[in-house]
């Protein structure tokens, strides 16, 4: 995703590249030729199913996976599919299954009348759910998708809408190989926690990457989350905070520390009628970036646009905000008058943070982000400008208490109350996978490595 107005930084270019041969290397997986596994085919009848001689199709997601040995694949035929699956070890699985919808907006996934996630997987490592939609899941463990204590997941080409809880959400999982964890080209909106979640991982060896979460509460929760951590070229707006990495002592491991934004585009998020539960109904409205309570994040090369109150603020949460850099973003209208508004604010408790390279370019002006306190004496550099450099690690000055006052009563809903009134539509069609064959062994609905039948392109 290339951000409006805004040149790549080197190293960004560098990063991007890297990212981009690992989501190649996700969607390839194996030829056709050399891909290993069983194909198990999913197909409910709600729309017509391809007439593949001798070929029983499993009604539901969930028989087809009780069914599954590690290595195996699934694909799902375009359909409404009114079901809560588990993905559980147990049988043979327990490593390396392949969960792909033929098409994203026609396998649909829908639970108005399940308990429980979209797809919930828990313990089977190295574990694909890839093209398809989930949304209104309300009750229970109300995801769209749900990956827990795994060594290797990756959730690609996802809709998530209006779900109790999160829309994608990984929480004490990670990946210990090569490959990176990764959430790309997702959408998330209206879900009532965050549309993206990635947290219980000190070392999370993550990436979320070319996806857009909108009208959330939060468009991206890390709580307790970092260590290899990137979220990047992606776009987050029309939540109450677009990105909020977080420290809570109810999960492991606090304080979150270690995660890299780089290159988003986050841009209105000042909405007050988004859906909230639990602690992230009191999201600060107007906030495009913001650090609770986290320790060494690095905020970088992102445009940041259209906020009411703060383009980047760091604030308590559990614990002072630590060590973070804030550099070479591009702010435009990011900020209000109110008091403690600026592109960049530090509140009472922050510690150690710095700033670099930050450029305001409201109304075609170039100058330095504003910062809340003021940055006198350039005691809030990061580089050998600041005062005693030479020395360590420079004489940063405090944050702003009046800033701490600000974000408290906006949170509460004193001064930014809450106003959600019900979901809006459900979004359009997304961009699908391009072949959902590629990869897959040999199979009734796939030849060549390309579809044999027309995929519906709606459930």
């Amino acid at each position: 995703m290339h951000l409006p107005g805004m040149s790549r930084p080197r190293w960004v270019i560098a990063l991007v590249t890297a990212v981009a041969a690992v989501t190649t290397a996700i969607g390839g997986v194996p030829s056709e030729a050399s891909a290993k596994g069983h194909v198990l085919l999913v197909c409910n009848g709600t729309v017509s199913c391809p007439h593949a001689k001798g070929v029983k199709y499993y009604k539901s997601l969930q028989l087809a996976v009780d069914h599954a040995r590690n290595g195996d694949w699934v694909l799902v035929w375009p359909g409404t599919y009114k079901e809560s699956t588990q993905v559980q070890p147990g049988h043979g699985l327990t490593d390396g299954l392949h969960i792909r919808g033929m098409n994203r907006n026609g396998v649909v996934f829908e639970g108005k009348k399940a308990t429980g996630s979209g797809i919930w997987v828990h313990g089977v490592n190295n574990t694909w759910v890839e093209n398809m939609t989930g949304q209104n899941y309300k009750s229970g463990s109300a995801n769209a998708f749900y990956w827990t204590s795994v060594d290797g997941y990756w959730g690609n080409y996802l809709t998530a809408y209006n779900n109790g809880d999160y829309g994608l959400y990984a929480y004490d999982s990670t990946s210990s190989g090569k490959v990176p964890a990764t959430f790309a080209h997702d959408y998330a909106s209206w879900n009532a926690d965050s549309g993206i979640y990635v947290g219980g991982c000190r070392d999370c060896n993550a990436v979320v990457v070319d996806s857009k979460s909108e009208k959330n509460a939060l468009g991206y929760s890390g709580t307790n989350a970092g260590g290899e951590l990137y979220l990047m070229e992606s776009e987050w707006d029309h939540n109450a905070t677009g990105i909020l990495p977080n420290t809570l002592t109810s999960e492991p491991d606090p304080p979150q520390e270690g995660a890299f934004i780089v290159n988003n585009y986050v841009h209105d998020n000042n909405d007050h009628d988004v859906p909230g539960a639990g602690i992230t109904g009191i999201a600060p409205v107007g906030l495009g970036i913001g650090i609770a309570g986290g320790s060494n994040n690095v905020v970088r090369g992102n445009l940041i646009t259209n906020q009411k109150h703060n383009g980047v603020g760091l604030f308590w949460l559990f614990t002072p905000p630590m060590n973070n850099q804030i550099l070479s973003n591009v702010f435009k209208k990011a900020h209000g008058s109110d008091p403690g508004d600026a592109d960049i604010s530090f509140d009472g408790s922050s510690l150690q943070n710095c700033v670099d390279g930050n450029v305001d370019k409201t109304n075609g002006h170039t100058q330095p982000a504003s910062t809340d306190p003021p940055n006198l004496a350039d005691v809030q550099n990061c580089g050998a400008s600041n005062p005693l450099r030479g020395l360590g690690r420079g004489l940063y000055q405090p944050g702003d208490p009046l800033y701490s006052i600000a974000t408290a009563l906006n949170a509460v809903g004193i001064t930014e109350p809450k106003d959600y009134k019900g979901p809006g539509p459900r979004p359009g069609a997304m961009r699908t996978m391009p072949n959902p064959c590629k990869g897959v062994p040999a199979n009734p609905w796939c030849s060549g490595g390309q579809p044999k039948y027309d995929v519906p392109t709606h459930s």
